[in-house]
């Protein structure tokens, strides 16, 4: 409770005293209290942490995200604290600390839960599940997605059931059900299809591509994987343009296509090294090395030796 300032209890005692001695004047009606600097404070946290993240600045996008939770705690937010516990989780997760984001997330889960706003719980499901995914934890990963997807159909969330019926599908993939899988991922495709999602529609198209690698159906990965180029081009991704180029290199190499193999793979490392991804500039290189040395290319081959010398130390793209 406020302590009562000398003023506010001048107040008090006058509508008491009019209470008392019953006159007619109405007490004023209480002020509806605004969103106050503490809170506008959180948002100004979170905001930060995500410009942080933007830039792959994940210590400093944890410190963010982190003084935002605290802040909520003391506030008893709790749905600006699910917010930060998820976004504390996903930090953890770009880390590499896999036991503190699942951790993060099945607290946010637990909390959603208790305040009974579906949003809230969809984003916190979908963020332990892909934590728990990519913990090895197929079965319990499974179990989250669908209970997501049953949320995300609910409150038709066509965007957030696209998200799922990807994911899931790469679950059932991982545990070898591939017709199930392939399912799941044409439906995702036609979900992002209707809304026009070209970046999603295209990573379903790779998903399907690497189901057909799988099976040894190489023209049919190719066609997937030069779907996926063409939306991500249209949609100007510039690190998805480069992974489907090398893609189409390995998948035309399989096919006995070594000439088309090393003109896929020169040209993922183009946009690889113009994007300064040197690490992935220097695994295409590889890759056209490879196809250079099966075609007995002697001159291309010393050409992109000096290329590969000549590339600064790797270190991942931000």
């Amino acid at each position: 409770m406020s302590a009562i300032t000398p003023g506010s209890a001048a107040g008090f005692c006058a509508m008491v005293l009019c209470l008392w001695s019953g006159c007619g004047t109405q007490p004023p009606p209480v002020p509806v209290p605004q969103a106050g600097p503490l809170s506008a404070q959180g948002e100004s946290l979170r905001r930060e942490g995500d410009r942080s993240m933007m830039r792959g600045d994940l210590p400093r996008a944890g410190e963010a995200y982190e003084a935002a939770r605290r802040l909520a705690e003391s506030l008893d937010d709790t749905k600006s604290l699910i917010g930060a516990l998820n976004e504390i989780g996903r930090v953890a997760l770009r880390r590499g600390e896999i036991a503190q984001a699942v951790s993060s997330h099945e607290r946010a889960v637990l909390l959603a839960q208790q305040l009974r706003e579906p949003g809230l719980l969809l984003d916190s499901l979908t963020a332990l599940a892909t934590a728990e995914h990519q913990a090895g934890s197929l079965q319990e990963a499974g179990r989250r997605y669908a209970e997501a997807l049953e949320l995300a159909q609910q409150s038709a969330d066509r965007s957030a059931e696209a998200t799922l019926r990807n994911n899931l599908g790469l679950v059932r993939q991982a545990e070898g059900e591939v017709a199930q899988a392939a399912e799941l991922f044409r439906q995702a495709m036609a979900l992002n299809q209707a809304m026009g999602k070209l970046e999603s529609e295209a990573s379903n198209h790779v998903n399907l591509g690497m189901l057909a690698e799988a099976r040894q159906d190489y023209e049919a990965a190719e066609r997937e994987y030069e779907r996926a180029l063409e939306l991500d081009k249209a949609a100007e991704q510039r690190m998805e343009i480069a992974a489907d180029l090398l893609r189409l290199g390995r998948i035309t190499d399989r096919r006995g296509l070594p000439d088309r193999a090393l003109a896929y793979a020169e040209r993922a490392y183009r946009s690889y090294l113009a994007q300064g991804a040197f690490a992935e500039a220097r695994s295409a290189l590889g890759q056209a090395m490879a196809s250079a040395r099966k075609m007995d290319r002697a001159g291309e081959l010393a050409r992109l030796e000096t290329e590969l010398a000549r590339l600064p130390s790797a270190h991942p793209a931000r």
